[in-house]
């Protein structure tokens, strides 16, 4: 306790120093914990369903192309009836979460459906937050119209009323009164965007389909590729021709797309900035110690050990550690809702990106850290002084020579640091840069026009280059020719 008190009074006799200190760790801190904070809701958190690595989503693919081709209905579930590399299967609608009107008593509002099989949920393993998901029994013929509720759809457009079960809501386009069965767990939207899902068999829309299934038991990723090439393969072949091959992702790729190096990248950067941040803490400490060499000469003259210097040093760097985390965590509250607020089209999970209990963990863990790397050192640098020399010598000369090696050095390890992340800045910011071909459309365009299997696919047909809507709504191929040799679409930004 008189450590605490004796820091407390040194520190305010200091302000300049104390208050420099302190914004210098709150910035590195902060902005340390609001990428922790974007990698916890992208990399760390798992999704709500089973085993999520065992899931796949599989579709065709031209040889001399990239675009995505479906499955016909008869098409996936003969597939479905014949695999052996997949435990369960389940579809989905190629044109992913498409918008739809939806009229709630008076109110009329927006929101993307996207149709799937009575199995889908099953084959996820994901459990609703309230009620029930879409069963094999609603994906009929006939069967009343039923819908699940996405959290974040939950949360916005209905408030998250508990009792919103079994209210009716309306389609205002084609009059379809649904009724609300079921709400799924926060993080579940895909494909990407979902505000609600429906049975894909009752709807209207055309049936061309995605699959999805869980791997066997002892099967992998390639066994279902191998599989999906040889039934596309088949004498009966699909609609497209027997030149297709099969393509598999597993399901936290597509989710997550290409942000994981990206996000690893950007870690990097926010650790050397951390570390350059503790380096001019400690450059200032280091500063701040010579001139309490007399002082200290002075303590330990009057018996104070150097052991106890040591820990008095560590009480004072542990408050400015403790002073600038607290402010740290609300730079990085605030780095986060710009990084939201300002965030591109496309990133995924946006309304799980806040700090929660495990953000608050990894700011404790980042300034633990921290001062560990910034106050130790000059701790115990400053607590060895040369008693006779310094009590006789001018406080501004006795600085001792290992003092003035270990600043130049934190100087330069900090000059240096900062030529790293301004390189890796300048080759991201390059890399980064979209480039003009017209060779073929990139997998990011395919996600800025709606259309990859995240959101929407790239149609393999067109009677015009123009993009489709942002919901992915494209024209059905006419059935009177469907192997004719059409005009893919190319989208409206391109790259090599």
């Amino acid at each position: 306790m008189n450590n605490l008190r004796y820091a407390l009074r040194s520190l305010r006799r200091t302000p300049g120093f104390t208050l420099a200190a302190i914004l210098t760790l709150a910035l590195g801190i902060g902005l340390a914990t609001a990428v922790f904070t974007v990698a916890d809701a992208l990399l760390l958190r798992r999704l709500p369903v089973r085993d999520q690595d065992r899931l796949i989503v599989l579709w065709g693919q031209a040889p001399d192309r990239t675009y995505n081709y479906p499955f016909g209905l008869d098409d996936a579930r003969e597939f479905a009836r014949h695999t052996r590399s997949l435990a369960r299967v389940a579809f989905f609608s190629y044109y992913g979460a498409g918008p739809k009107p939806i009229r709630d008593g008076d109110q009329i509002s927006l929101l993307r459906r996207s149709l799937v099989s009575g199995e889908f949920f099953d084959v996820l393993g994901a459990r609703p937050a309230l009620g029930r998901v879409v069963r094999a029994t609603d994906d009929v013929s006939g069967a009343a119209p039923v819908l699940v509720l996405s959290y974040g759809a939950w949360q916005r457009r209905f408030g998250g009323d508990p009792h919103v079960l079994g209210r009716q809501v309306l389609t205002y386009d084609d009059g379809v009164a649904y009724t609300i069965v079921g709400v799924m767990p926060q993080g579940l939207d895909y494909p990407r965007g979902t505000d609600f899902w429906a049975p894909v068999v009752p709807s209207t829309v055309p049936k061309d389909l995605y699959v999805i299934g869980r791997l066997a038991a002892g099967r992998a990723a390639a066994d279902a590729q191998d599989e999906l090439t040889a039934f596309f393969r088949r004498p009966a072949g699909s609609r497209w021709g027997r030149d297709l091959r099969g393509v598999v992702h597993t399901l936290p790729r597509l989710i997550l797309g290409d942000t994981r190096p990206a996000l690893i990248v950007f870690a990097a950067a926010a650790g050397l900035l951390l570390l350059i941040t503790c380096l001019n803490v400690a450059n200032l400490l280091l500063v701040r110690g010579l001139a309490r060499v007399r002082e200290i000469a002075v303590r330990s003259a009057l018996g104070a050990g150097r052991g106890q210097v040591i820990v008095q040093l560590l009480t004072e760097n542990a408050l400015l550690a403790l002073a600038g985390g607290a402010l740290g965590l609300a730079v990085a509250a605030g780095a986060v809702r710009i990084f939201v607020a300002f965030a591109p089209a496309g990133v995924p999970r946006l309304d799980e990106i806040q700090v929660n209990a495990t953000v608050l963990g990894g700011a404790v863990a980042i300034t633990s850290i921290a001062m560990l790397i910034f106050a130790l050192a000059p701790a115990v640098i400053t607590s060895r002084v040369e008693l006779e020399r310094a009590l006789r010598s001018d406080p501004r000369h006795s600085a001792g020579r290992r003092s003035r090696r270990a600043t130049e050095a934190l100087v330069a390890g900090q000059l240096a640091l900062a030529l790293l992340v301004l390189s890796a800045a300048g080759l991201i910011t390059r890399s980064s840069t979209p480039r003009r071909n017209n060779a073929h459309c990139s997998r990011d365009c395919y996600r800025r026009c709606g259309r990859s299997p995240v959101c929407g696919p790239p149609r393999p047909w067109s009677r015009s280059h123009s993009p489709a809507p942002a919901g992915g709504t494209v024209s059905q191929q006419p059935k009177d020719s469907p192997r004719r040799r059409l005009t893919p679409t190319r989208c409206s930004t391109w790259r090599s």
